[in-house]
């Protein structure tokens, strides 16, 4: 289209913008900040917002009311915007789509609109085809290691110790603490060593 040569594009959709004001504002805490605390944590980017104005101009009004109809469509499908201007911006969406016939301009509109951009991220969701590998609850109170293979731990018997009081305290069953050591359970032996772990 020769008659719009070096203006702007909606879309592949060729403009003529007059004004193009672009907004790019971040919030920042209004709340007291701990002292040595990375300040920029604190500063949230919000999407860029741009304010376009200017002219559709097409050679015949049936092309001007096509020119139309793509950005009404653009507008309340929630069609993805890439604007080439005096900036490029992308994944904007388009809103406030206004036309304004005018004395002036026989062969289109003014128009207004306002692009926001959609900050775009990948989801977290994990699809239940993949298979999703969680490690084992281990018994509360027991240190837990990386290596499989432990050395046995062992407790030297105080006054008053038993099997289940043992096995309480490492997080074993007392029943396996006996196994390991045969010892009586009536009359542990003090000052003797015994496998706990």
């Amino acid at each position: 289209m020769a008659e719009l040569v070096g203006t702007s594009r909606i879309n592949s959709l060729l403009v003529h913008i007059t004004n193009e004001d672009a907004e790019m504002d971040v919030d920042i805490p209004t709340h007291k900040v701990e002292n040595g605390i990375n300040i920029s944590d604190h500063v949230e980017r919000q999407p860029e917002v741009v304010k376009l104005s200017g002219f559709l101009i097409r050679p015949t009004a049936k092309r001007v009311e096509s020119l139309v109809s793509q950005l009404k469509t653009i507008e309340t499908k929630g069609v993805l915007v890439v604007f080439e201007g005096r900036r490029i911006y992308k994944n904007m969406l388009m809103s406030g789509f206004n036309i304004k016939a005018d004395s002036e301009i026989m062969n289109g509109y003014k128009f207004s609109c306002t692009l926001t951009e959609v900050r775009i991220v990948k989801s977290s969701f994990v699809s239940p085809k993949t298979k999703i590998v969680t490690a084992a609850v281990a018994e509360a109170g027991r240190k837990q290691t990386e290596n499989k293979k432990q050395s046995p731990i062992y407790h030297v018997v105080k006054k008053g110790d038993t099997y289940i009081s043992l096995g309480s305290k490492y997080g074993v069953k007392w029943q396996q603490i006996q196994s390991w050591n045969r010892y009586d359970p009536k009359k542990l032996p003090i000052n003797a060593k015994l496998r706990v772990g």
